[in-house]
């Protein structure tokens, strides 16, 4: 009887080295999609970032930075499937045509079909779709035509499906505590760390003036910071990042800009993130700071408002500072 052993093994043979070339083939695949993804990457503006589905329902419904919102999907498929109606009107330019859609303002009416004034470079541009490649391609040809302020939907649309999930509870707190924290009145000795961030434009702290104590990082720059590494922000911000268990007091003019800013950082993992309920337009504790009315880069600056100087209450200050956790009894 003829034996079959040697046919065996060269089956075996065969099959392992298909395998092998299979492997070899498929690693080489991911490799070199790795490699794409981060040439393409390499090409995004300075401000570049990704926002979740409630950051980018909070940026809509507040508008508390300049944006556009570009849905990047093939014509046909956003037909089919509209957008989410948190999203409210936003341009459907396919990622094919952002491109040139992004050249002027007339290629941008013109592809935008007025569903958004031509963006300025003061705007961030989130671009929304199904698959994150095109929102990154899309967001590189907005870096080629001078977008730095860019975003992405992290997710994809498919994350309004479970948005609830990621809100973030908004916590406030109050103008005396806050003073408490930055040392503005005696309320002991605070054992956790503690910051507050002025998240105002430049513009408004140079004519306004600014809380003692707080630091300084604009609104428009925080969803880039806040996927920076401890190194990369400070050579950026000059003061440490928060780590994950610190208190981050957000602050700006009443509490818009702050509201979207506590998101972020909840997204980021910072889990004691809280409001500064009244802003600068609340503090009134000193006559550097001045109260002021809401106006956009580029108008005409308002006048200061004429307020009386007011005292912090010291024991509002400790029992809120209590209730909150930041201050041990």
């Amino acid at each position: 009887m003829p034996s079959i052993t040697n046919v065996g093994g060269s089956l075996t043979s065969a099959v392992a080295l298909t395998l092998i070339a299979w492997a070899v083939r498929f690693v080489r695949a991911r490799n070199s999609r790795k490699q794409d993804e981060k040439e393409l990457h390499k090409q995004l503006g300075r401000f570049h970032a990704s926002i979740s589905a409630a950051a980018l329902q909070l940026l809509v419904q507040t508008e508390p930075i300049p944006h556009v919102v570009i849905d990047v999907r093939d014509k046909q498929v956003a037909e089919q499937h509209p957008l989410p109606s948190q999203l409210g009107r936003a341009a459907a330019i396919p990622v094919n045509q952002t491109h040139s859609a992004l050249q002027t303002a007339q290629s941008w009416s013109m592809h935008a079909q007025n569903a958004a004034p031509y963006p300025g470079v003061e705007h961030m541009l989130v671009f929304v779709g199904d698959i994150e490649k095109e929102m990154v391609q899309a967001a590189t040809h907005a870096a080629k035509h001078g977008f730095a302020r860019t975003a992405t939907l992290a997710g994809g649309l498919q994350a309004f499906e479970d948005i609830e999930s990621q809100k973030a509870e908004q916590k406030y707190i109050n103008r005396d505590a806050v003073a408490g924290i930055l040392g503005h009145v005696d309320v002991g000795c605070l054992p956790q760390q503690a910051v507050v961030l002025d998240i105002r434009r430049h513009d408004e702290r140079t004519l306004y003036g600014s809380i003692p104590g707080a630091v300084h990082l604009p609104a428009h720059q925080l969803p880039a910071a806040f996927q920076m590494t401890p190194e990369t922000w400070e050579d950026a911000f000059r003061f440490p990042r928060p780590s994950p268990g610190d208190w981050v007091i957000m602050q700006c003019r009443t509490n818009k800009r702050a509201t979207w800013a506590a998101q972020l950082a909840a997204d980021a993992g910072m889990q004691n993130c809280l409001i500064y309920k009244q802003g600068a337009y609340g503090w009134r504790l000193q006559p550097e700071v001045k109260v002021y009315s809401s106006y956009e880069k580029g108008d005409c600056p308002p006048e200061p408002e004429n307020v009386e100087i007011e005292v912090v209450d010291a024991t509002a200050a400790r029992n809120e500072l209590t209730k909150l956790g930041i201050l041990q009894q």
